[in-house]
Parts: C-alpha cells; sequence; structure tokens
C-alpha cells in the first residue's frame, strides 16, 4: 500500500480497511486480521493499524471483543449507510472536479450543467 502526505497514515489504512469491508474481504459478524498481521500486510506499525481500527469502532463499523480480536459489525443498515455515504462522497468529488476543469477550460455550459448536477446531489 503506498501512502500520501495530504493524510494522517492511519486514516489511510482505516480507509482501506473500510474499502475491504466494503467490498466483501471482511465479511458482516466476521473477525478481521490482528494488528500485528495488519501491520506486517500494510508495513506500518501496530500503533498506525490500531489507531485506524479505533477510528472504524468510533464509526461502527468495528466492534471489538475483549480477548477474541476485532470483528466487522453485523449490522447491515451500519453498513448500507456507509455505503451510501461513500456513494455520495464520490459523486461529489467528480463533480467539484468537472465544474474546476470546465472552470479552467472557460466552458460556460459544462460548468452551469456540473453545477445543475451537483446542487441535486443536495437534496
Amino acid at each position: 500500500m503506498e501512502f500520501s502526505s495530504n493524510q494522517p497514515i492511519y486514516l489511510q489504512v482505516a480507509t482501506w480497511l473500510e474499502q475491504q469491508i466494503m467490498a466483501g474481504t471482511y465479511q458482516a459478524g466476521r473477525k478481521i486480521p490482528g494488528v500485528r498481521d495488519l501491520a506486517v500486510t500494510l508495513i506500518v506499525s501496530t500503533r498506525t493499524v490500531q489507531n485506524a481500527i479505533n477510528q472504524l469502532v468510533e464509526n461502527g463499523l468495528v466492534v471489538t471483543k475483549r480477548g477474541q480480536g476485532n470483528f466487522v459489525t453485523e449490522d447491515p443498515t451500519k453498513i448500507s449507510i456507509i455505503r451510501a455515504d461513500k456513494k455520495i462522497d464520490i459523486t461529489k468529488q467528480y463533480i467539484d472536479n468537472v465544474i474546476h476543469v470546465a472552470q479552467i477550460s472557460e466552458i460556460p455550459e459544462l460548468v452551469a450543467h456540473a453545477i445543475a448536477k451537483y446542487e441535486e446531489t443536495q437534496l
């Protein structure tokens, strides 16, 4: 995994884990790999992985069972909400990029269209 410098590594690891969960690599109710295993796989410190998992626990996507490990939530509603939020975030990011390119290129029709689509997502 390659990391960018514009975001803390633990958040990038949390995003990666979230993506793995959303993709079904780690399924609802199933145990995710241990902190040490993930640290070795991702070539980061165990503290970084633990911070990432804490973030997912805080978001409700992962549940810690004392003495057993970390598990993907069994709450399908939570997973659905996160999936929907991600789709909205990706759509907004795409629209923002289109608006930016259209403004730089001075294409008024494209700007107007992108702004209209963006406003639709705000409803």
